[in-house]
């Protein structure tokens, strides 16, 4: 009895999941085996595709161009990461103290997360301009610069700008995560720790931290993916340079498919960052799910 009621539950299930196995088949395991075969082959636009093998992944592990976009990516992700957990964590704790008006600066503090990325970029292209830029108007007012900088013409300042970026839009997804994790720690724990002597420092290494880091974590992992895909911030900044400076792997993926026109390198280019990815995706899905023993 207990077997066939479970064979039914097995049916049903199957039948409601069905739509959403054959949509995801059509729009996403459809088009990865598609890009995958092409990889394999020396698909121009507008032109045929024939099979070459491996030539695709042997030309770009041997491009200094490729490697260097690979490790301008691991730079611009380190540094970004760092920055939006650093400051999210600040932007929590100071959010998670009562004061008037907090509710508002909650909601104010949100925006850059919530604005769409081109108003973002072309703020930040005005504020590092060259001329007439924001951020060389208040160097300059302290005086710890004498002339303008070109911010997007040197290599070091063009990849500062877009870890800049790319730490204010993110710092919020990681303030408001770890701010909700904070809002369900018992006042109990610290009150007994101000009863033993127990300094801010001390409260926050022993109390505070335990408690955040699976959330701390979780965002960590999830920021990690998006800005390993980051393009559009990179691309409207700086294209890339000056030099292919800040040309990140998603960058030189595009200029290699659509500049260049060698769509089946290109597509290439973004299979050879996929194991990483699902490594950081299976690990992002065992946290979330709690099979971590798995």
């Amino acid at each position: 009895m207990t077997s066939k009621i479970d064979r039914r539950n097995t049916k049903f299930a199957y039948m409601v999941n069905a739509p959403l196995i054959i949509y995801l088949l059509c729009v996403l395991v459809g088009p990865m085996i598609w890009g995958v075969s092409l990889s394999f082959t020396n698909k121009t636009i507008g032109g045929s595709a024939e099979f070459n093998g491996l030539s695709n992944y042997i030309s770009l592990l041997k491009n200094p161009e490729y490697r260097l976009s690979i490790l301008n990516t691991v730079k611009f992700t380190v540094f970004s990461i760092t920055g939006k957990a650093f400051f999210g964590v600040l932007m929590a704790l100071a959010l998670n103290v009562e004061f008037r008006g907090r509710n508002l600066v909650r909601a104010l503090l949100l925006i850059p997360w919530t604005l769409p990325n081109i108003v973002a970029v072309l703020n930040w292209r005005w504020i590092f301009s060259a001329t007439g830029g924001i951020a060389n108007y208040l160097l300059k007012s302290v005086h710890l610069i004498d002339k303008d900088l070109v911010w997007f013409g040197s290599a070091g300042l063009a990849m500062a700008t877009i870890i800049v970026a790319n730490v204010w839009r993110g710092t919020p997804f990681f303030g408001i995560s770890v701010l909700a994790k904070l809002q369900t720690i018992p006042n109990d724990y610290y009150e007994a720790a101000a009863i033993d002597g127990a300094t801010l420092w001390q409260k926050f290494r022993y109390i505070t931290l335990p408690e955040i880091k699976d959330v701390l974590l979780l965002s960590t992992l999830m920021s990690t993916i998006w800005t390993i895909n980051e393009f559009e911030s990179v691309w409207l900044l700086t294209g890339g340079g000056p030099n292919g400076s800040t040309q990140v792997m998603n960058v030189f993926s595009y200029k290699t498919a659509m500049k260049s026109m060698q769509l089946g390198k290109g597509i290439a280019v973004s299979i050879l960052a996929m194991p990483v990815l699902i490594l950081l995706i299976n690990l992002l899905s065992r946290k979330m799910l709690g099979n971590d023993d798995n």
